[in-house]
């Protein structure tokens, strides 16, 4: 049976947040205080995977916050998590793994436009950047993004596994292969030590 690649989560917001908290009076001279600020209060509202922080979509703010681990605790199929490296890195090593290869369509990849923006003051790839997300493999996508977007976790169909080697990325008539992955690109920026740049 087919197997498909869900994303969830928002590439490289991690990342981003980092950038935007390290370099806050650089970027301030390119982008509006308010528009840079948007990433601590999107984290802050929603979270890395989406609206979550009350049961109903962040609507009751009387109601506790939602464990996420409960939200994938559920699932039967294999789950990635996405981290140093980006989605990028997370897709390549778990296709390594498997001995299989992969299609994924670049723009169903979720992303937020300030962290976009960022990611093009810097020169740098939003899908090799550090990220908090989840790629999960499933037989069923519809029926599994409608539960994960039911509880509040952002959650795309981006591509599907397949039987041959290829890493690929498909963009309308453009197709890229997916090379090994070097660092992330968090560290083109910073030069700091891993442990303190990324929390590990």
């Amino acid at each position: 049976m087919k197997k498909y690649i869900i994303f969830c989560g928002y590439a490289g917001l991690k990342g981003s947040l980092i950038l935007a908290e390290r370099y806050y009076d650089d970027l301030c001279r390119y982008f509006n205080k308010i528009y840079l600020e948007s990433i601590k209060k999107h984290i802050g509202d929603c979270g890395y995977y989406g609206r979550y922080l009350s049961p109903i979509y962040n609507d009751r703010a009387d109601e506790r916050p939602v464990n996420i681990n409960n939200i994938f605790a559920g699932f039967s199929g294999e789950m990635v998590d996405v981290a140093e490296g980006g989605v990028l890195k997370a897709l390549y090593m778990y296709a390594k793994s498997r001995n299989c290869g992969f299609e994924i369509e670049i723009k169903k990849i979720s992303t937020i436009q300030i962290c976009i923006e960022i990611c093009e003051y810097f020169g740098i790839n939003i899908y090799r950047l550090l990220s908090e997300g989840k790629i999960i493999i499933s037989e069923d996508p519809i029926s599994d993004c409608n539960y994960l977007n039911k509880n509040g976790v952002f959650a795309q169909i981006i591509g599907n596994l397949t039987q041959n080697y290829d890493k690929l990325i498909m963009d309308k008539e453009n197709i890229e292969f997916v090379n090994r992955p070097v660092q992330d690109e968090i560290f083109k920026v910073i030069n700091d030590e891993r442990e303190d740049t990324v929390g590990n």
